[in-house]
């Protein structure tokens, strides 16, 4: 595959993050000088934007029902409300929070909640819920021994998740994975370390990311390596493993779904595995590095406040899509069935 179905070009600068939202109604994107975009999905077309959102780049996008979340190099983290109408939007800023950005560490959110590290302080994270409009801190320090000594753990992924119980992935910069359950208090958060895993790693880890059940955990770093590793179950015991043709990548995700696993490359290529790692396709279309991968949802919805019989028809016929970001300020979009050709020809 080298070409895709459409290329998104309303960024000036590297694309730092891409996130479908609302149903995948919406595509948000941010960039390295603080710009934020909005994309119609059934339209291709920007629906609102705002030149600085931060003062520094966006290193990270999520999103609840109508709310985004965005992660600043300027150290903050900031909740947008999305209004919506069938061609234009608005964005207003409800609250902003301090955030630890300075290690590239990113937030991560589940359900109502979501969790960033300390402004100022690595070795303390906080969790904030978005209802109560409540956060609370707690402690995620680590020591680690190197030839200069012990010394502090940095963390450089975080990963939340929510089903029946509030667990954290944290990746360490000694490439050591901890599995935490927390239990949110009124006024306190009590944490229990689960398991610690060594990754198999030889440069700082860059992705972590789960499968839709939880028992699977995925990781990508800047050597060539990628893994996985069963969760708690397995205390974090690494069960299998690939490797890419070159070093670094930036963003690793898990679509169960559609049996696939996405690494975004420093070699400008998005390598795309089945769950169990076997090699599918690489995806080669930018001229720069890749920093970010989603793809949207396969359940398709009719667009609310939309009366157009058209509209709607031409909504429900739209494909399950990958949306890769780049460095080089473009966002390409590919039909997953192209990919399910491909994954097909595999497993023949």
């Amino acid at each position: 595959m080298s070409q895709p179905d459409f290329v998104f070009r309303g960024h000036q600068s590297a694309v730092n993050c891409v996130h479908f939202m609302c149903d995948s109604r919406f595509l948000v994107s941010g960039d390295q000088d603080g710009k934020l975009i909005i994309w119609n999905m059934l339209l291709k077309r920007q629906l609102t934007s705002i030149t600085t959102a931060h003062s520094g780049a966006i290193l990270a996008i999520s999103s609840t029902e109508t709310t985004i979340i965005t992660q600043g190099r300027d150290n903050k983290l900031c909740l947008w409300l999305l209004e919506a109408q069938e061609f234009s939007g608005t964005l207003k800023l409800q609250c902003t929070l301090d955030i630890e950005s300075m290690n590239f560490c990113k937030f991560s959110s589940a359900s109502k909640w979501i969790v960033g590290l300390v402004a100022g302080d690595t070795a303390n994270a906080f969790i904030y819920d978005v209802e109560q409009d409540k956060r609370l801190t707690f402690s995620i320090e680590r020591n680690s021994f190197t030839r200069m000594g012990n010394r502090q753990d940095t963390p450089m992924c975080l990963l939340l998740s929510c089903t029946d119980k509030l667990e954290l992935l944290v990746g360490y910069e000694s490439n050591t994975l901890q599995g935490i359950e927390l239990f949110v208090q009124e006024e306190t958060v009590d944490s229990c370390i689960k398991y610690t895993v060594d990754l198999p790693h030889k440069e700082p880890l860059m992705g972590i990311d789960m499968d839709i059940q939880k028992q699977l955990i995925y990781t990508c770093a800047a050597d060539n390596n990628v893994s996985c590793l069963a969760a708690e179950s397995g205390n974090g015991k690494v069960i299998r493993a690939a490797q890419l043709s070159h070093s670094g990548s930036s963003h690793i995700r898990c679509f169960a779904s559609a049996n696939v696993v996405a690494v975004a490359g420093w070699d400008y290529a998005l390598h795309l595995f089945t769950c169990d790692l076997n090699p599918i396709q690489n995806v080669c279309f930018h001229r720069a590095a890749l920093t970010c991968v989603d793809m949207s949802s396969n359940c398709k919805q009719p667009l609310p406040g939309i009366d157009n019989e058209l509209a709607q028809q031409r909504w429900m016929s739209q494909p399950q899509w990958i949306a890769i970001a780049s460095r080089d300020s473009r966002i390409s979009l590919w039909n997953t069935n192209r990919i399910n050709q491909a994954h097909d020809s595999v497993g023949a």
